[in-house]
């Protein structure tokens, strides 16, 4: 109905300025919130009515005098400084019941995206251990954005940055070694500064000996001391070789990522592809990226290191991209892994980074504009960290020390759905508490066991339906007894879910849709507790069996993008 009004609209102010075509992209109809101001709603006069040399509420009674008659369309009111409220017929309004009746699972999916490819990356957290609960929070943003986009018609792949060459990884490697010598004489005693110290450390050195026993043992390692990190691992490479180095550190990513795979799997999370930072050091892609830009006159030498002039992108300050010693930094590689995204050809390129990384933006939209020359967007999104919660006490998170909850140990013990609801249920870029006491409840406390919960409750009614031999049939005639006050609250709640897809997409706001379901839910519990569905008359009990199988679909269509699971049974 949106678009019919939205043409008529159209086709009106052709009438009045047949040389100014105003794109139906750019007519704005709402649904109205309060009934006294019809179903529909538009601010077109407000909005144009400067490019017609007219007052908003005379250019609103002009378009409304040339709009053709629509039998859906009842009566249209100007309203305020300019608003256009359109009130559509009884029969109209019932149409969305059979529209989602008869499309199902493809009820609200639209092709806005057709023949337009998004690469999607999200997460990319180093391969240095395991995930925990503040990478949970952009891995269920980026999964649900990746399918909010599919289900408006984009073409969508998704993609993890493995980190997996540079200094933090050296890091891993050497707190795996030391870890190692333990293991083969508990009398070694290390030094742990500036390395990593968690459990999962000695489960990989313990890999390690399994596999090569005393392969990498280096004598008086345990009594080696050094001020700087760097002069202890170029030691280190210097006594066993560098290839038995990586030998290690070939194993501890491998470690890592496997055991990140395993808890993405367990949140729900493919990825379509892995791209190894390594890669970019193998094929020369990261020279070429530096010789290109060192050609076009945007970098310059200083101090002994190759520096990126990153201030004439919006940068506070010029950055280094190859160290003094020839090694290259993070921003390098990233540098050549966005050209590389732009070989390939996508339309939109989306990066979710954590909040931290805001810095970061200027240079490397800076240097992805160097390469893509308007061929391809990126758009980078940021995550606020989750701060978690038992009850009211915080839960301290320490990376480096080891200290912190694993992702898996949250979804474990709460569960895929409880975990994917919360994580999106607030504006990405706002900083949210998640209660794992709350996530476990089974109340209305718990959103996600209220939105589950309406959805068991329609199939119960269903259940008792077949066990009293009521049988279901749609009739479109019996719709018209829906005349009750929250049935149409609810009828009008399901004509806006095409429009939260579309704009949950559009502004990458997966939360709209987590705060439409629960607006949906607790509209089935209202009416579920005020009327009877089961009746004895037929026609009333068809007409309001096909008002809750609409919401029942809806509920799942949804669950289906948020990536959780709407149960039969509770």
């Amino acid at each position: 109905m949106k678009n019919t009004i939205k043409d008529l609209i159209k086709k009106s102010l052709l009438k009045i300025d047949k040389d100014r075509d105003i794109s139906v992209e750019n007519i704005e109809v709402n649904i109205c919130k309060d009934k006294k101001f019809g179903d529909f709603s538009s601010n077109i006069s407000m909005k144009s009515s400067h490019l017609y040399n007219q007052k908003p509420r005379d250019l609103a009674a002009e378009i409304i005098a040339g709009i053709e008659e629509n039998k859906n369309i009842s009566k249209i009111e100007i309203a305020g400084p300019g608003f256009i409220n359109f009130f559509i017929t009884k029969n109209t309004k019932f149409e969305i019941i059979e529209k989602i009746l008869n499309e199902k699972n493809n009820f609200g999916k639209n092709k806005i995206g057709k023949n337009l490819k998004v690469l999607i990356e999200f997460v990319s957290a180093n391969p240095t251990g395991p995930l925990h609960v503040g990478h949970g929070r952009g891995a269920a943003f980026g999964d649900c954005l990746s399918k909010l986009l599919k289900t408006n018609g984009y073409e969508v792949f998704k993609e993890y940055y493995v980190n997996d060459a540079g200094k933090q990884i050296d890091i891993l490697t050497l707190s795996v070694l030391q870890r190692y010598h333990e293991l083969i004489n508990d009398e070694y005693s290390f030094q742990y500064e500036d390395l990593y110290k968690g459990d999962y450390i000695w489960d990989i050195a313990a890999e390690v000996h399994r596999n090569f026993q005393e392969t990498f043992l280096i004598k008086d390692l345990h009594t080696q001391k050094f001020n700087l990190v760097d002069d202890y691992i170029s030691h280190v490479k210097n006594i066993i070789s560098k290839e038995k180095f990586n030998e290690i550190k070939n194993l501890s990513v491998k470690f890592i990522q496997d055991n990140i795979k395993k808890t993405l799997i367990l949140s729900g999370i493919e990825f379509d592809s892995w791209f190894l930072e390594s890669s970019l050091l193998q094929n020369d892609n990261l020279q070429d990226v530096i010789d290109f830009l060192s050609s076009n006159n945007h970098t310059y030498q200083k101090d002994n290191a190759l520096w990126f002039k990153s201030t004439d992108k919006g940068d506070e300050k010029d950055r280094v991209l190859i160290k003094e010693n020839n090694d290259h930094t993070y921003l390098a590689t990233d540098i050549a892994y966005h050209k590389d995204k732009i070989e390939r050809n996508y339309n939109r390129v989306i990066n979710i980074w954590g909040a931290d990384h805001h810095g970061y933006i200027s240079r490397i939209k800076g240097a992805f504009n160097i390469f893509s020359k308007g061929k391809s967007d990126l758009t980078i999104l940021l995550v606020q960290f989750a701060n978690l919660y038992r009850g009211k006490k915080k839960v301290s998170m320490s990376t480096r020390s080891g200290d912190f909850i694993t992702l898996e140990q949250l979804l474990k013990e709460v569960g895929k759905d409880a975990t994917r609801f919360f994580y999106i249920a607030r504006k990405s870029d706002q900083h949210m508490d998640f209660d794992i006491e709350l996530a476990k409840t089974n109340d209305s406390n718990n959103p996600v066991y209220y939105i589950q919960y309406a959805h068991a409750r329609i199939c119960s009614i269903f259940r008792q339906s077949r066990e009293n031999n009521m049988t279901f049939s749609y009739s479109k005639k019996c719709l018209d007894l829906l005349s009750e006050e929250e049935e149409l609250k609810i009828i009008k709640k399901l004509y806006s879910y095409p429009d939260i897809v579309k704009k949950s997409a559009e502004r990458y706001e997966p939360h709209l849709l987590t705060n439409y379901m629960r607006e949906l839910a607790q509209e089935i519990h209202s009416y579920y507790n005020k009327f009877q569905i089961l009746v004895d008359d037929n026609n009333i009990r068809n007409a309001r069996l096909s008002l809750i199988e609409a919401c029942r679909q809806v509920l799942e269509n949804s669950s289906n993008i948020i990536g959780i699971k709407m149960p039969e049974k509770m």
